[in-house]
């Protein structure tokens, strides 16, 4: 196989913006919907130019954490995406080890199937 000597192609803004809120809308305990907000943070995300892979890990990570809880204790849906700009801050600061956003994904968090988008 040869090498490859560039990068992946960066998404478009359009493509970028639909897979950060593709990807929120399919979290566990998130609504099935996004709203106008999470639209306009997913944008902030674009033009800071961070990376989707670094975003999804966010995202479990964040949500992970959430599904650790006590059990007994009932919270309501996570409404905004706002719930997770705070860690993909810390994602960005200190990136976890290799290997455990993909162990929270298999282990604790599936994404929750048959959730429709609005895009």
């Amino acid at each position: 196989m040869g090498e490859t000597t560039g990068a992946l192609p960066r998404p478009s803004q359009q493509e970028y913006v639909r897979a950060v809120l593709n990807a929120y809308v399919a979290m566990p305990e998130t609504l099935p919907r996004w709203h106008r907000a999470d639209r306009g943070f997913a944008l902030e995300l674009f033009r800071r130019q961070i990376p989707l892979e670094l975003i999804e890990a966010a995202f479990v990570l964040g949500s992970a954490r959430r599904l650790a809880r006590d059990p007994k204790l009932v919270v309501p849906p996570i409404r905004s995406m706002a719930y997770f700009l705070p860690v993909i801050d810390e994602v960005l600061a200190e990136p976890p080890p290799r290997g455990y956003i993909q162990y929270l994904r298999v282990v604790h968090v599936r994404p929750a199937s048959l959730k429709k988008s609005n895009i």
